[in-house]
């Protein structure tokens, strides 16, 4: 996957956590310089009479931007940080008439943000991560409403035309408004301004997920192993059987059956795509809310696990590794079967396919979570209503977000870095490539203007040896298979929020069961006997009930039912009656 493309973020974010690649230019501050005593702050928006834009090409003026970042993976927090290597800084400066000064704080970004909210010293702009310190920002009103700053600054912009309803809806709901523009946008409407150009594309998003159950198709093809052997779940116990007792060597060294996404296995291993794959669903078969770990469906994803650990498939030790660790024995092509994240390595040239889920011998279907609904992006770019330059803001804001601003923030300059087809598919020159590797790096690409619709509308279909074309074959198995059942998590997203009190009696319970729930979890997975895992299993069951799990799910029933009214839709227990 190119390096401007998100891990995580992002998880997406999006799902599919994509990984963009770093870079920006300017220069930050000195910690603790007050940068704004040195140049005037303009009469605050709410009383001042609204400049007339300016025409700051023509004019050739040049006014430096204080621009404050509480993201640390781009601009000047990055190595090789050169104002002059971005193609977008460059233009930024010859035709929009601004310098970039961003500053960056390495730690407490966001307790040095608050002090200048109190003091009333705010940068320019500002682009943050931190959702509580957005909403001060607002209540506070120090920051504008974007419809008004642009119809007042840059009425023609196309911001006003063709920003995405879906997202801004989104911004509205979370904070009261749109008062920021988003990075890493991925929406229906977005994807209606910037339309995938190939049908991968359309895939990934629709039904990917960056937990995978991945195979190695060289030691598949060693063993004569064959897809159709692996896609059930005792044919699965054969599979790693025959791995087990094959003696089969890489390099010289043993091969290991099973790996889980090592000291992370709990979160993204099992209550992720094992969850998935035995159709565990947080509703009961009257479709009311229930925590997931109370369903028969993930009894059988913990019997799953325990399975390969007593049959010695799967080895605890790999459980406690850290990630680095884990990509030794991937790198190495020494795993069998890996059960975690894909993200997580750079798959060029790697033997990993998917079949999609394993399916459970009980005939339950797999199921898998997809947001739907248009998200709020990564990083909120605000503008303050005391900064200087207002009419260049609002001017940088339309063109960095413009399919030119765009084009030139991912790719450089037409024609020396990229050329483009007649459907708009961008393809590196060689020269581009190797400046952008030697040179534009970490300058190229300011995050705060990424656009994750916009880059599946140029990106061309990737090589499928490349770690991109490893990767959009991976995320899409599990979501397309025929019996998968695909869910809009949306429906979910109120436990992001605070449903019990957390001071209160069920609060204190709540926060009891999750610190119990991860240890007894491993207890449960590691059993080395049939009757140790019912016992350990029992034990669960018995403790979140006695911490008075059914008053929980309760609570958390009412807000569910709420949302699914809201939205017009609700879960479906698709495996009611399977177990």
């Amino acid at each position: 996957m190119k390096k401007r493309m998100v891990q995580q973020i992002c998880t997406l974010a999006v799902s599919g956590a994509m990984l963009l690649g770093l870079a920006a230019c300017g220069s930050a501050p000195q910690a603790g310089s007050d940068t704004r005593a040195e140049t005037p702050a303009t009469q605050d928006a709410d009383t001042a009479e609204p400049a007339a834009p300016a025409d700051t090409a023509a004019s050739g003026d040049v006014s430096e931007l204080y621009w404050f970042s509480d993201v640390s993976g781009w601009g000047p927090a990055t190595a090789n940080w050169s104002v002059d290597e971005s193609p977008a800084t460059r233009y930024i400066k010859d035709n929009i008439g601004l310098t970039l000064k961003i500053e960056q704080p390495p730690t407490d970004a966001s307790t040095k943000l608050g002090l200048m909210l109190a003091t009333d010293e705010l940068p320019d702009l500002m682009s943050i991560t931190n959702g509580d310190m957005y909403r001060e920002l607002v209540a506070a009103d120090k920051v504008w409403d974007m419809k008004t700053f642009l119809e007042t600054y840059d009425p023609d912009s196309h911001l006003l035309k063709d920003f995405p309803e879906d997202i801004k809806q989104a911004l509205t709901d979370v904070y009261g408004g749109w008062y920021s523009y988003p990075s890493h946008m991925e929406s229906k409407n977005n994807r209606e301004v910037f339309p995938p150009d190939d049908e991968i594309w359309v895939n990934v998003v629709e039904k990917g997920s960056n937990g995978c159950i991945m195979f190695n198709t060289e030691i598949m093809d060693a063993l004569g192993i064959t897809p159709e052997d692996v896609q059930t779940e005792e044919g699965f116990y054969a599979a790693c059987e025959k791995v087990k007792t094959s003696g089969h060597q890489v390099d010289g060294q043993s091969v290991l059956p099973v790996v889980l996404q090592c000291n992370l296995w709990i979160g993204t291993s099992l209550d992720g795509v094992v969850a998935n794959n035995f159709g565990v669903l947080p509703i009961d078969d009257d479709g009311n809310y229930r925590h997931p770990e109370l369903s028969p469906e993930y009894k059988n994803a913990l019997k799953f696990l325990n399975t390969l650990v007593q049959k010695e498939y799967l080895d605890v030790n790999t459980l406690t590794i850290d990630e680095t660790a884990l990509k030794t024995y991937l790198d190495a092509k020494r795993v069998f079967c890996w059960i975690g994240n894909q993200a997580q390595q750079d798959k060029t040239n790697m033997p990993w396919v998917s079949y999609g889920p394993i399916l459970a011998s009980n005939g339950a279907r797999p199921v898998i979570g997809i947001n739907y609904a248009a998200g709020t992006g990564w990083i909120q770019t605000l503008v303050s209503k005391n900064c200087k330059n207002p009419e260049k803001i609002a001017k940088l804001l339309s063109w960095a977000s413009s399919e030119e601003g765009l084009l030139i923030n991912y790719y450089g300059e037409e024609g020396t870095d990229y050329t483009k087809d007649e459907n708009g598919v961008v393809t590196w020159t060689e020269d581009g490539k190797k400046r952008y590797a030697e040179q534009y790096d970490n300058n190229v690409l300011m995050w705060p203007f990424a656009n994750t619709s916009f880059e599946r509308h140029t990106e061309p279909v990737p090589d499928p040896t490349s770690n991109r074309g490893v990767e959009v074959a991976l995320m899409p198995a599990f979501g397309m298979h025929e019996k998968t059942y695909i869910y809009d998590s949306s429906l979910l997203d109120f436990r992001n929020s605070t449903v019990v009190e957390p001071s209160s009696d069920l609060g204190i319970n709540l926060s009891q069961i999750d610190n119990y729930l991860e240890s007894q979890k491993a207890k449960i997975v590691t059993a080395t006997s049939d009757s140790d895992f019912e016992k350990e299993y029992q034990n669960m069951i018995d403790t979140l009930n006695g911490y008075s799990v059914a008053d929980i799910d309760a609570e958390y029933d009412k807000v569910y039912k709420d949302y699914c009214n809201k939205k017009g839709a609700s879960l479906e227990n698709v495996n009611a009656g399977t177990h």
